[in-house]
């Protein structure tokens, strides 16, 4: 008997993965397929700000998906995946003869659902940038599916990969500093700018222009190897990347704040910054020249800001005095 599929489609997580590591946006029609090899499609629904990502709701409609719209909370954080959460588990309650979940995201924050639906005997399939899937994820489910864009198959297929001449990385530095000099102006984080930005501005100015030929299977990876750029990543589980062009680090500005909450069972705290603003929320990644659990409540830091999923961060944080 064929599986019944309920797939639920994370926008954010799928669009900000692939455009990092492909430079490209979803290929929605080979994420329909993918799925329905899986079994007989009960139900598709993709969960995003529409406002944010208006673009990709032609094509999303055209493959049959139903869009559902997930406002900004009032302090423009996403509630995505509660809103995700809550849809799948009402499904699953109402239609007991959907048999499998095929979850579209590799964020770590869908593990409650997961374990949720395989405690009620629910087969779990995760689709995903392998890169950016959580490990954590990837041993809980049954199966998974990696996204590959159909073009990457047809351009580089692996039998005629030895037969490739790379171009050098020099002869794209001056267009890709360029770009990123350029996309810094409009920038609202410090001059960083998101890399799916980059890569698509780059595709504007040179419709031909990928990484891979250069040897790159990410663009983030070519970026790290050009002197003048600087990259990071937005979020601790590295699906969000941002770059930006080098400059002398006394110019650059750092605050201070006193550690003011540490959860030590998840890994992250907050800080209450010196000038006033809100408390920052920070991960034991952020963490420069200290172990989280050596942190006390009370320690004074030192940080810079970056934008998240989560809104304003802290980031590069450096212990500047013990609070006793």
């Amino acid at each position: 008997m064929e599986n019944r599929v309920a797939v639920f489609i994370d926008v954010e997580n799928i669009h900000y993965s692939i455009l990092n590591a492909y430079s490209e946006r979803p290929d929605w029609s080979w994420i329909v397929q993918e799925c329905r090899k899986k079994g007989r499609i009960s139900s598709i629904q993709a969960f995003g700000d529409w406002i944010e990502f208006a673009s990709e709701v032609p094509e999303i409609q055209k493959n049959g998906i139903q869009p559902v719209f997930v406002p900004l909370s009032q302090n423009g954080k996403s509630s995505l995946d509660c809103y995700l959460t809550v849809s799948a588990m009402k499904l699953f309650f109402q239609n007991s003869t959907i048999d499998t979940l095929i979850l579209a995201s590799g964020d770590r924050d869908y593990i409650p659902l997961i374990s949720e639906l395989k405690a009620l005997g629910k087969n779990i399939i995760i689709l995903a940038v392998s890169d950016t899937l959580s490990s954590e994820l990837r041993g809980i489910v049954d199966d998974t599916i990696e996204y590959e864009p159909p073009s990457l198959k047809h351009k580089y297929d692996e039998s005629i990969s030895e037969d490739i001449n790379y171009n050098t990385v020099e002869s794209a530095e001056s267009l890709i500093k360029d770009t990123i000099k350029e996309l810094e102006k409009f920038s609202t984080n410090e001059r960083w700018v998101n890399l799916a930005t980059i890569g698509l501005e780059l595709k504007r100015k040179e419709p031909d222009f990928s990484h891979k030929d250069y040897g790159y299977t990410k663009l983030v990876n070519m970026l790290e190897d050009i002197d003048g750029i600087e990259v990071k990543y937005d979020n601790y589980e590295k699906t969000i990347a941002v770059a930006r062009t080098t400059r002398n680090k006394h110019n650059r500005k750092r605050y201070e704040g006193v550690i003011v909450n540490l959860v030590d069972t998840k890994g992250y705290g907050f800080i209450k910054p010196d000038n006033g603003d809100e408390n920052l929320f920070f991960h034991s990644s952020n963490l420069e020249n200290i172990d989280f659990l050596r942190l006390q409540e009370g320690d004074i830091v030192s940080f810079d800001t970056i934008i998240t999923e989560r809104g304003k961060s802290a980031d590069s944080v450096k212990l500047v005095k013990r609070a006793y």
